[in-house]
């Protein structure tokens, strides 16, 4: 019996540490999942730096900088010299610059000049300024007048900002790929219409 017995406490003592060990193992599992979920909120949560650089540019805050694809691609066209039928970064025009936003970013094939852009079937037309949204399309020319030949097209972005290759100079003293406001002059004596294209990429907010 005195064998036996001892057989059974040893054989206790053994289950309890397994126990003890499981339990402190599967504590640890937990903790390090904790962590990873902390880590992932964290980066879910973190603001990017193209989002600060943007928010602080468009004056808005940098999480309504959603559209990341948008932003990166427009950074990377940033100050790219202006050139009548330009087609690269070194020297584009303005409906080549809106061509190349909507088929890089939405998937989407869009006409070659502006008038096109503004004749175009799919082109959604509007007068008022409170109805643009960002991925609108902006239309100009000197008079202003819907009648008048368009002469130039921009990216509506948000808060009256839009981006677009433009001959005239800028806040940096170059012309080319720029932000410009549209209440500003002489933009906003030059705006003749906003127009929504169709989208196709998943990633973007539908007007």
């Amino acid at each position: 019996m005195g064998t036996l017995y001892k057989t059974i406490i040893l054989f206790v003592i053994i289950v309890g540490a397994m126990s003890c060990g499981g339990a402190k193992k599967a504590e640890q599992e937990a903790l390090a999942q904790a962590r990873r979920d902390s880590i992932a909120l964290a980066k879910q949560n973190a603001i990017l730096p193209i989002q600060k650089k943007y928010g602080a540019i468009l004056g808005v805050p940098p999480k309504e900088i959603d559209n990341i694809a948008l932003f990166e691609f427009i950074d990377d066209w940033m100050n790219a010299p202006y050139k009548l039928g330009g087609n690269t970064k070194q020297g584009i025009d303005c409906s080549y610059f809106t061509q190349y936003i909507f088929h890089d970013v939405y998937g989407n094939l869009i006409e070659r000049t502006a008038q096109k852009q503004f004749d175009a079937p799919d082109t959604n037309k509007f007068k008022g300024l409170h109805n643009l949204k960002q991925g609108d399309l902006i239309f100009f020319n000197n008079r202003g007048s819907e009648f008048r030949e368009i002469t130039h097209v921009g990216f509506y972005l948000g808060n009256d900002r839009f981006v677009h290759s433009t001959s005239r100079k800028g806040n940096s003293g170059g012309n080319g790929v720029q932000i410009s406001n549209l209440q500003k002059q002489p933009w906003k004596r030059m705006f003749v219409a906003g127009g929504k294209k169709p989208k196709f990429n998943n990633n973007t907010t539908e007007n």
